[in-house]
């Protein structure tokens, strides 16, 4: 399968449209879009400038086949389209109502910008701007911010809102105005998604839901697809740069691949696996890139994070006289700090969706191509590169990647009690090929960096942002999207028992917890099944271990964490478990137990850890930022 098959792949209804009216409400021009490209799913909070647009999605005469999924509120909701899109690789939507509810959503927008996460956020607006009438646009109505200091003489800014996310945290934002041009305007704003990788905002009219537009669009673009969206490479270059990597290629005996985070948001990690494994390249993954390419694999050698990185992997990519980079992400978490470093005389080329950078570490030469795109470079090397002439020559005594790289502690192994360190050797065990792991920002997190997981599993988790509570609500997102599109993540089914329902698994702290623990009561509505570790150190620790240890600000109150599924709404305990694993050999049990059976249900376990307990890559991480 080339890049381009790939990236026209879709399972969304492209069909069907032929047939539609002429014209037909808003509300239904906007879900039959959605569906159109292959959002199954909406999250959001029902608010009384949208209510008009949910009505839509219980009528049965439309046949959009596409589900509400209720939150506890819209900060919840924003970080489950997050994980929603971050699973299925398509664009994810979120609705609320203007200011109270879009202003709630805005922390988790930020971080799908940050992460290049894909959402559509639909605002429902009122219409008083639209009004021929001057006093009906200067009433101070609900939802809305009256003038600074003259609110009594004169009429709000109406697009205030509109105002603060536009080109800052959205890469496209329309605010309908006119109904002749809504549906272009919705059709821009998704295509801008795509292209950029980027949210985007719709700022809707709460009357427009119901008036009636053209449906032309639906007709002649039935759908719209990366494929067609995304920026193109002209042949010339394509050929030029193609000509450029393999001729470094041919004449490196040390040859590395890096795999970073917009690898995944382009959706070409199954060719960057094939290169690789046809190849034989060794592979290196970024933090954010962690999993992208697969672990299982002789080549793959490890997280490299620059002087945070485990020491075996350090002097591995600092042996590596070429060094391309798929899906480039610079940043302080994905390039440890800003201490990267290559070998002294290696070559570095940087592919990235919108440019390709070559970089000679010796010379400290360089030479860029803008406006290509990193998609059509590996399509094309996947189809000319002649493997005969590559003469890779590694070190033989550099071995692949192995849990073993992680030096523990010798006192560790005496010790009864879990701890961080304990975890991180014996956890990798428990996953299995397929699965899907969720992290939240906290002290665990730099942990699982250095896990090696296994084939055609994903990690999840929020690397540059780094907002706590992030993970809790965005296994929810990712659990809908595993019912709207299972094995969705699996780019080689041969390595996947095809009768093995990957599962789902969230290590969530119990300081990131109580941000957004209501969002257990929506996995319950919707049977969303996963497995949780609760991993409760008493606080916020990674705070600790940056200052104030003893310090009453990183306490938080005691919870009776195994009764809370209970209270959120498994009265009978027929869809959830909850316990307190304390020692070793409860866990271990546990994960043997687990790792066998079939995900039906939430089990959720809270884990107790010491207070001040924390992995040595965080210690390695706050080290480096206090120098």
């Amino acid at each position: 399968m080339t890049v381009s098959d790939f990236l026209s792949k879709d399972d969304a209804k492209d069909g069907g449209f032929a047939d539609v009216p002429e014209r037909i409400p808003l509300g239904e021009y906007l879900l039959k879009r959605l569906i159109s490209i292959g959002t199954k799913s909406v999250f959001g909070v029902p608010g009384d400038y949208n209510l008009s647009l949910l009505e839509y999605f219980y009528d049965d005469n439309l046949k959009t086949d596409i589900k509400w999924i209720g939150c506890c509120n819209e900060l919840n909701a924003s970080y489950a389209a997050d994980g929603y899109s971050r699973y299925t690789g398509r664009i994810s939507c979120l609705l609320t109502t203007l200011g109270v509810g879009e202003l709630g959503a805005l922390s988790g927008v930020a971080g799908a910008c940050c992460e290049d996460v894909r959402v559509l956020h639909v605002v429902g607006i009122g219409k008083n701007e639209l009004s021929d009438e001057a006093q009906i646009r200067d009433r101070n109505m609900h939802h809305m911010l009256p003038d600074m200091y003259e609110g009594n003489m004169k009429g709000p800014n109406h697009r205030i809102y509109y105002e603060m996310i536009k080109g800052r945290i959205s890469c496209s934002s329309e605010y309908l105005d006119d109904i002749t041009v809504a549906c272009d305007r919705i059709d821009k704003v998704i295509r801008d998604i795509l292209r950029h990788s980027k949210p985007g905002y719709l700022f809707i009219p709460s009357s427009f839901f119901d008036q009636m537009v053209e449906s032309r669009n639906l007709v002649t673009s039935p759908t719209l697809c990366l494929k067609n969206e995304r920026f193109m490479t002209s042949e010339n270059d394509i050929e030029r740069i193609t000509d450029l990597v393999l001729s470094s290629l041919y004449g490196s005996s040390t040859p590395a691949l890096l795999g970073d985070v917009k690898t995944d948001r382009f959706g070409i990690n199954k060719q960057l696996n094939e290169f690789a494994e046809m190849t034989g390249i060794w592979c290196f993954s970024t933090v954010s890139g962690k999993s992208i390419l697969d672990e299982s694999s002789k080549y793959y050698m490890g997280v490299y994070n620059g002087n945070c990185s485990l020491q075996s992997v350090k002097e591995k990519f600092l042996s590596c006289d070429l060094i391309i980079n798929f899906g480039i992400d610079i940043n302080e978490a994905n390039y440890g700090f800003f201490s990267y470093d290559y070998k002294n005389d290696a070559k570095v080329i940087q592919l990235h969706p919108r440019y390709v950078r070559f970089f000679d570490n010796k010379t400290k030469q360089e030479e860029i191509f803008q406006n290509v795109n990193f998609i059509d470079i590996l399509d094309r090397l996947i189809h000319t590169i002649d493997l005969k002439q590559l003469g890779l020559s590694y070190d033989p005594s550099f071995k692949s990647f192995s849990n073993d790289d992680l030096v523990i502690p010798e006192h560790e192994y005496t010790l009864s009690h879990i701890t961080q360190p304990y975890l991180q050797k014996y956890l990798p065990n428990y996953f299995n090929p397929g699965d899907i792991i969720i992290s939240d920002t906290g002290s665990f997190q730099f942990a699982l960096r250095d896990f090696k997981l296994p084939s055609q599993s994903k990690l999840i988790t929020q690397n540059l942002y780094l907002a706590i509570g992030t993970a809790l609500p965005m296994a929810l997102g990712v659990g809908i999207g595993m019912q709207d599109y299972p094995r969705n993540h699996i780019f080689d089914d041969s390595k996947v028992d095809k009768d093995y329902k990957p599962k789902l698994i969230l290590f969530e702290g119990d300081g990131s917890a109580i941000m957004t623990v209501q969002e257990l009561s929506t996995m319950i509505r919707y049977k969303v099944p996963m497995e949780i570790f609760l991993l409760n150190n008493n606080g916020y620790t990674i705070e600790r271990a940056i200052k104030g240890p003893t310090r009453s600000y990183n306490d938080i109150m005691p919870w009776k964490w195994t009764l809370l599924l209970e209270a959120f709404g498994d009265f009978d305990g027929g869809f959830t478990k909850s316990e307190v694993l304390k020692t070793r050999k409860q866990m271990e049990a546990k994960l043997e137990k687990l790792k066998l059976k079939s995900q039906t249900g939430i089990e959720f376990h809270e884990v107790i850890l010491g207070t001040f307990d924390i992995s040595t890559q965080l210690s390695q991480m706050i080290a480096s930022t206090s120098q």
